[in-house]
């Protein structure tokens, strides 16, 4: 028989920062995202004991991270077949069918408010449906909210849809009336995303090349804002629309035309025929120009194969056409909720073993959005939280943390995310912090499904950061990105990325990488790429006429033209060390566009189809500040595999061969005459050379080419 008052034990006290003198004790195998996640499930589950936090997080980064307490907290048990009515108390429903459960965390969490004192939530297996976010504030500090032992809560970001009815023409309506500032942005089927009525059609396997449309030059140009709100398209590309009523176009774009940064959700003002252009609402930011890629999404007319679905707001209505006969058994869930934890100065809360999926997919476009808003759980001012071994499937964003300090996400698993998988930072306009955050053994994986311009791992504005021990794969832009994009507001300082593994970035975009810095406060960061592996970094780039450029290809000739790095500093990003990566199998490996006193030390460089260092002072151009020092590439380990590979790529005319020094680099493979292009011309033949070309003009110092072993 379970107590009603239970010792409940795992209230996670202090964060006690590892140093790197003690990093070498960890065991990196313990510390693997699959088994911190079950260590970290078992360690903090609702009846968890001391002993078994200790023992569960023996040996793996966290050890001398969490710290349990024996302090008698008050249980509240929810589960789906409690009730409201009942009080809490007890795990399970009496026999007499009298007391038992709570049904819902809202009356769980009022019940712990009214308690006082420390308090858990325990909750049950089974599945739970969201109608709105659960706000939890300063009355909830220190509230844990963790899966029973052994259970599996699911919580879903939307009503379950009931009610289907078959239509003549093999489509399934249900009745679905929702707030007049809510709208269904995905459907799932059994777990499983549906896509919303689309022109072209999705392509079968999911080729990222296929089932676009791709805007023409509009005639006469447009000025070049107008790509913020406007493009043109082809003649006979789009299908007659009698009413366009709900119609969004998702393109691909960026700052300037050409460059195809990123992506978003634009919803469509208008269509005229006459002139094949099509208006839209917009920003100041997103461009569009001949060539942006494109599909359609939200027409009646568009709702044409299995798969796809509509939502009539007028009419309140679900419209689908299913894939499987036996569609009627199956479990619909109507995605609306983008967030559905809220944090609002709510410090020291715990949430842990939880799975949140099924979610809207807001949060990381630029129309009507906070560029990297919303989140499952969102924190705005809630301290020393933690975010420990949760599910997160299906949402628009994983974690987003604004201005809160000494955060530790740790052990969760976040996978096919419309935008960031995790965002640490601020809010424009106040620019508070986020210091002190610790980003470990998290497995974060399918980021960008929509908004491209994204990371598994985003920060900003969060200074002595630690992010370590992750594994992020499949991601349309970035792997790990941070640094400051404003300047001095939400600069980052004493960053550590480090013993992460980041595998096939850069996916969707025509620049992007697997793990980036960037510094516009234009000062020393004093930060650290260190020790990880990244490997598969691509592009995805099409030409005018709807081409794409090859696979891994990398011409400096061209412009426009793909760029793909597996590590790189941007801005004006300075101080930092870039040491002891392993990089293999992507385009270039490492950059530094713009910054001063870079180190790159140590590192393992091996088939890529680019070059392998490019420096280039064009985002710093012109800035030379009094302690600016050359940035430094020594001791590293190339292997050009490309019989037309660079080992380096130099641009700096500003600032002359001084920008950046050579030393003690070990170079195999295909080296010959032209393996280094340094701009300005140092060399007899021009801006090419070898290496003995560069020595003798003063950039490299005793670097060798060596026989293969």
């Amino acid at each position: 028989m379970r107590l009603r008052f239970a010792p409940i034990f795992g209230v996670l006290l202090a964060m006690l920062f590892p140093q790197p003198s003690n990093l070498a004790s960890v065991n990196q195998d313990a510390d693997a995202p699959d088994r911190l996640r079950t260590a970290v499930r078992e360690a903090t589950c609702a009846e968890a004991s001391p002993a078994t936090l200790s023992d569960k997080l023996k040996g793996t980064s966290l050890s001398d991270v969490l710290t349990g307490t024996s302090a008698v907290r008050t249980v509240f048990y929810v589960s789906p077949n409690g009730k409201d009515n009942w009080s809490g108390r007890l795990a399970k429903p009496n026999p007499q069918g009298t007391d038992g459960p709570f049904a819902s965390i809202e009356k769980a969490r009022d019940a712990a408010r009214q308690n006082g004192g420390q308090n858990t939530i325990a909750m049950g297996n089974g599945d739970y449906y969201l109608v709105q976010p659960i706000v939890f504030d300063a009355r909830d500090a220190g509230l844990v909210i963790a899966a029973r032992c052994n259970e599996m809560p699911i919580l879903h970001g939307g009503p379950l849809v009931r009610n289907w009815a078959p239509q003549a023409d093999g489509r399934w309506t249900a009745p679905l009336r929702l707030p007049p500032d809510e709208a269904v942005g995905d459907l799932f089927v059994d777990g499983i995303l549906q896509t919303r009525a689309r022109f072209p059609n999705a392509p079968l396997g999911g080729d990222p090349r296929k089932g676009w449309l791709f805007a023409a030059k509009c005639e006469p140009d447009s000025d070049i804002w107008q790509g913020n709100t406007r493009f043109c398209f082809r003649a006979g590309d789009l299908p007659a629309l009698e009413d366009p009523t709900g119609l969004v176009v998702h393109i691909v774009g960026g700052y300037q035309p050409g460059s195809q940064w990123g992506s978003d959700t634009l919803p469509v003002v208008s269509i005229d025929a006459a002139t094949r252009t099509v208006d839209t609402k917009g920003t100041g930011y997103f461009f569009t120009a001949e060539g942006s890629r494109y599909f359609l999404t939200g027409a009646a007319a568009l709702l044409d194969v299995p798969g796809e679905w509509r939502y009539d707001v007028a009419a309140g209505q679900l419209t689908y056409i299913p894939t499987d006969r036996l569609f009627p058994s199956s479990a619909v869930v109507a995605g609306v909720l983008p967030t559905f934890f809220r944090l609002e100065g709510a410090d020291g809360m715990v949430v842990s073993g939880l799975e949140f999926r099924d979610g809207g997919p807001q949060g990381s476009g630029k129309f009507y959005t906070d560029t990297r808003g919303f989140g499952a759980i969102r924190l705005e001012h809630a301290d020393r939280v933690r975010l420990l071994g949760n599910v997160m499937k299906n949402v628009g964003v994983g974690i987003h943390v604004s201005e809160s300090e000494d955060v530790l996400i740790a052990g969760n698993v976040i996978g096919d995310v419309a935008g960031n998988g995790i965002y640490i930072g601020t809010t424009y306009g106040s620019f508070g912090k986020s210091n002190g955050a610790r980003i470990l053994s998290n497995h974060i994986h399918d980021v960008g499904r929509v908004y491209f311009e994204t990371a598994g791992i985003w920060f900003q504005a969060a200074d002595n950061i630690r992010i370590a021990h992750n594994l992020v794969e499949n991601t349309a832009q970035f792997g790990i990105a941070g640094g400051s994009l404003w300047g001095a507001q939400d600069a980052v300082y004493d960053a550590v990325i480090e013993y992460n593994e980041v595998r096939n970035a850069n996916q969707q975009t025509a620049d992007g990488g697997a793990i980036k810095l960037m510094g516009e406060q234009a000062d020393l960061m004093n930060s650290s790429i260190r020790y990880n592996l990244v490997t598969g970094t691509g592009q995805l780039m099409n030409r005018a006429d709807g081409t794409f450029w090859p696979t891994g290809y990398e011409n400096i000739n061209e412009w426009p033209t793909p760029i793909s790095w597996a590590i790189y500093t941007d801005g004006k990003a300075s101080g930092v060390r870039i040491e002891g990566n392993t990089l293999s199998d992507n385009i270039s490996a490492i950059g530094i566009n713009g910054g001063w006193s870079n180190l790159v030390t140590g590192n393992v460089i091996t088939h890529g189809s680019g070059a392998a260092f490019r420096v280039d002072d064009s985002t710093g151009r012109g800035w030379h500040p009094p302690w600016a020092r050359p940035n430094r590439i020594e001791n590293n380990i190339v292997s050009i595999d490309s019989s037309n590979g660079l080992a380096a790529y130099v641009y700096a005319p500003d600032h002359g061969s001084g920008y950046v020094q050579f030393a003690h680099n070990r170079y195999t493979g295909n080296l010959n005459d032209k393996s280094f292009r340094i701009h300005p011309k140092i060399t007899p033949r021009g801006e090419f050379g070898s290496l003995r070309d560069i020595q003798k003009a003063g950039a490299d110092t005793d670097s060798v080419v060596a026989t293969p072993e």
